[in-house]
C-alpha cells in the first residue's frame, strides 16, 4: 500500500520507519528546508523506546538516550517533599532522536521543504495531497503527523478550539556536572505560586531545564531577546537555590524559547475516509504529564498493527482510535489537573497528581479479592531464622496466595544490645558466630562479618522504616522489607543507616522523602502498636505465624517449621484450597523473585537439582542471570 505521512517530526518518521517494515510504500513530506533541530530534550517511557526496538531493525540500545533514574520534587528552600525511583524513563535530547530516525530514509523517501497547503478529492476520499511548493503526491491513504498546529486537522475537521493559554514555559539545554550517583530528574516548585523550574540530565554533561510559569507574570516584563529572556528568569527564579542559579548560568539564551502550552478536547475520531492524524496532530496533552514523544511512537506502533490485522482501512483506523482513545483521554484530563495544582498550589496537597511518571491514579484499580484464611507474621528485618524462612513464604504465595492473605507485623528484635533478652548472643560477635553456624546449616547465603566489620545497634530503625513503608503502599513495604534483608544478609549493609534505607526504598518504588517524614512519627507509632500486639500475646520467638479464619479458634506456629506443617495448617482452615500448579516459567520466576540460590530455585518450582541447575545454565547462557558469592555459598540473581 503507498503511504504519504505529511510531518517529518519525531511522529511522522517513526510511522514510515513502522511502516516500511511492514512492507508498505512510505513517502515523509516536511515542512522545513532540513532536518529539524529546534527543540531540546524530552522524557520518554521505555514504551516508546521498546515499540521502535520492536518494529525496527535496529536494537534500542543505538537510541541515544539517557536513564532516569530518581526524580526528586523540592521548594525553592531546598525542602524535600518526594524523591522516588523510576522505572522506566529516559531523557532523549530531540536533535539526537530525530537525526537516529531520519538515518533509514533517503531523499526518495524523506523530502524536505514541502509545506501542506491542501487535498485533492475524488469523491469523498482523498487522491493526493498538494504543497505549497506545487508538489503533490498521490497514495492510498494520508498520515497527518504535522503537530499540535496541525494544517492537515483544520483540513479534515475544521478550527480547533484550543484551551487558554495559562502556563507557559521556558527550555534549554545547559551544562550539567553530576554530583550524586544517580541521575535524577531535580524538579523544585513554589508552594505560593504558578511557578516551577527543574532539570534532566539529557547526556554526561548537558541537562535540559525548563521554567514553568502562570503566563499571568509575563505582563510585568519585556521578554523580547535573548538577553531579556535571561533576564526574565534570572528574576523569576532569584528565590530558587544555588544549584538552578548555575543552570541558568550554563544556558545559551539564544537557543531557548517561550512555549505557549495549551491543549484541546480528544477529537471524536482520528480519521475521515483515507486520512487520519497521530501524534500531537490528533491529540495533545498539556507538558505536565512528560507523555507527549510516547504517545507518539505509540500512535504509530498502534496504526502500524491496526493496518496489518485487516484489509479495510476504514476498519484498520476506527481500531486504532479505540485502542488509543481512553488512554489519551486520561492523559488530557490528567495534564489539565496537573495544571490547576500549579497554578494554586496553595490549595492542593503537593503530593496530589504531581507525579505523572509514577502516578496510578488514571490507571485501573486491581480488585481486591477477599481471602478466607488471614496468617499473621511476627518478624524483624535482622532475624536469621525469618531469612531461613523466606522460601517457604515464597512457596506459600506460589501455591496458596487465593487462599491466604498474610499481614506483617514487627516484633524488635533488637531494642539495644543493653536490653536484648537471649542469654546464648550478648554481643555482635556471638551473632557472627551464630550466622556462620546457620550457613552451615541451612545451605543458604548469609554473612555474619557485618556483625564484626559494622555491627547493628538496634533493630528498631529497620522496623520502623517498614512499618512507615506500609503506609505508603503495603506490597511494596513487603518488597522493601526483603530488599533490606538482602542488603544485610548478603550484602553486608547496615541498615540502621539512613543511607542503606533510603537506597532500599528508591529501589522499591517507595517514596524516600516521604518515608523520611513518617519514621518520625507515623511509623513510630504504628511499631509500637506492633510491639503492644507481641506483648499481648507473648510472642518472643521469631519467626511467629498465626492463623485465622472467621468462626475458626486460631493457630500459633512459633519458629521454623516446615512446609509441609505450614501448607498442612493452611488445609485444616481452608479444606477445598486447590494447590496451585500452574507455576511461573523459569524465567518469570526470576521476573517474580530477583535473586534465589540453587536450592530455593528447585523449591519453588518443585523440581529435582539437576533439572534446576539445567535450567539455571539455560538462564546463565541466555544473559538473564548471574551468579553471586557469599563467601563459600551463591545464588543467582537476575540481570
Amino acid at each position: 500500500m503507498k503511504v504519504t505521512i505529511i510531518g517529518g517530526g519525531i511522529a511522522g518518521l517513526a510511522q514510515g520507519i513502522f511502516l516500511k517494515k511492514n512492507g508498505h510504500e512510505v513517502t515523509v513530506f516536511e515542512r522545513t528546508s532540513e532536518v529539524q533541530t529546534r527543540g531540546h530534550a524530552f522524557l520518554m517511557n521505555g514504551d516508546g523506546l521498546n515499540h521502535l526496538k520492536s518494529f525496527t531493525d535496529k536494537n534500542s540500545k543505538d537510541i541515544p538516550a539517557k536513564k532516569v533514574d530518581l526524580f526528586s520534587f523540592k521548594r525553592p528552600n531546598n525542602e524535600q517533599l518526594i524523591k522516588i525511583g523510576l522505572d522506566d524513563w529516559y531523557c532523549i535530547k530531540r536533535v539526537d532522536l530525530i537525526n537516529y530516525l531520519v538515518s533509514f530514509y533517503n531523499s526518495d523517501t524523506l523530502k524536505f521543504g514541502c509545506d501542506f497547503s491542501h487535498f485533492e478529492y475524488e469523491g469523498e476520499k482523498v487522491k493526493a495531497v498538494v504543497f505549497k511548493n506545487g508538489i503533490s503526491a498521490e497514495s492510498d491513504i494520508f498520515i497527518g503527523a504535522d503537530g499540535s498546529n496541525s494544517a492537515t486537522r483544520k483540513a479534515l475537521f475544521g478550527p480547533t478550539t484550543y484551551t487558554p493559554v495559562e502556563v507557559k514555559e521556558v527550555v534549554g539545554i545547559s551544562a550539567y556536572s553530576k554530583s550524586s550517583e544517580y541521575n535524577i530528574f531535580q524538579k523544585f516548585q513554589s508552594a505560593q505560586m504558578g511557578l516551577s523550574c527543574g532539570f534532566i540530565p539529557a547526556t554526561d554533561n548537558e541537562c535540559v531545564w525548563f521554567m514553568q510559569y502562570d503566563s499571568r507574570f509575563e505582563k510585568d516584563y519585556n521578554v523580547q531577546s535573548p538577553e531579556q529572556l535571561k533576564e526574565f528568569c534570572h528574576a523569576m527564579l532569584k528565590e530558587f537555590p544555588e544549584e538552578v542559579k548555575n543552570v541558568l548560568d550554563g544556558n545559551n539564551f539564544d537557543t531557548s524559547y517561550i512555549w505557549n502550552t495549551h491543549d484541546f478536547d480528544l477529537l471524536p475520531t482520528f480519521h475521515k475516509e483515507n486520512v487520519v492524524l497521530i501524534g500531537d496532530a490528533a491529540h495533545l496533552a498539556l507538558p505536565f504529564t512528560s507523555s507527549g514523544t510516547t504517545n507518539a511512537i505509540k500512535d504509530a506502533a498502534v496504526l502500524t498493527e491496526c493496518l496489518a490485522s485487516t484489509q479495510s482501512i476504514q476498519m484498520a483506523f476506527a481500531m486504532y482510535y479505540d485502542q488509543r482513545s481512553n488512554e489519551l483521554v486520561n492523559h488530557i484530563q490528567q495534564g489539565r489537573d496537573l495544571k490547576q495544582i500549579f497554578l494554586e498550589p496553595d490549595k492542593y496537597s503537593e503530593r496530589g497528581f504531581i507525579l505523572p511518571l509514577i502516578s496510578d491514579k488514571y490507571k485501573a484499580k486491581k480488585k481486591a479479592i477477599e481471602k478466607p484464611l488471614t496468617i499473621t507474621y511476627f518478624t524483624d528485618p535482622i532475624c536469621s531464622s525469618c531469612w531461613v524462612l523466606q522460601p517457604l513464604l515464597r512457596k506459600l504465595l506460589l501455591e496458596y496466595d487465593d487462599y491466604i492473605k498474610i499481614d506483617y507485623h514487627m516484633g524488635g528484635l533488637l531494642p539495644s544490645w543493653e536490653n536484648f533478652d537471649d542469654k546464648r548472643i550478648t554481643k555482635p560477635t556471638d551473632a557472627a558466630q551464630l550466622w556462620e553456624e546457620i550457613r552451615g546449616k541451612e545451605k543458604i547465603p548469609i554473612d555474619g562479618d557485618i556483625w564484626l566489620e559494622d555491627p547493628l545497634m538496634s533493630s528498631y530503625p529497620p522496623c520502623i522504616a517498614f512499618k512507615a513503608a506500609q503506609l505508603q503502599d503495603k506490597d511494596k513495604a513487603i518488597f522493601f522489607l526483603r530488599r533490606l534483608k538482602e542488603m544485610l544478609f548478603m550484602e553486608k549493609k547496615n541498615i540502621n543507616n539512613w543511607e542503606n534505607l533510603e537506597r532500599a526504598a528508591l529501589f522499591c518504588g517507595l517514596d524516600a522523602a516521604l518515608l523520611q517524614k513518617n519514621m518520625k512519627k507515623e511509623g513510630i507509632d504504628d511499631f509500637k502498636k506492633d510491639l503492644a500486639k507481641a506483648n499481648e500475646l507473648n510472642i518472643r520467638v521469631f519467626p511467629t505465624l498465626i492463623f485465622e479464619r472467621k468462626g475458626m479458634e486460631s493457630e500459633i506456629l512459633k519458629g521454623l517449621k516446615t512446609y509441609e506443617i505450614i501448607e498442612q495448617t493452611i488445609l485444616k482452615y481452608v479444606p477445598d484450597a486447590k494447590k496451585n500448579i500452574n507455576l511461573p516459567t523459569p524465567a518469570d520466576l526470576f521476573k517474580l523473585y530477583n535473586n534465589m540460590t540453587e536450592k530455593e530455585f528447585a523449591f519453588l518450582l518443585s523440581i529435582d537439582q539437576p533439572a534446576a541447575d539445567a535450567e539455571l545454565e539455560k538462564l546463565n547462557h541466555q544473559g538473564l542471570i548471574q551468579k553471586v558469592s557469599v563467601k563459600e555459598l551463591a545464588y543467582w540473581q537476575s540481570v
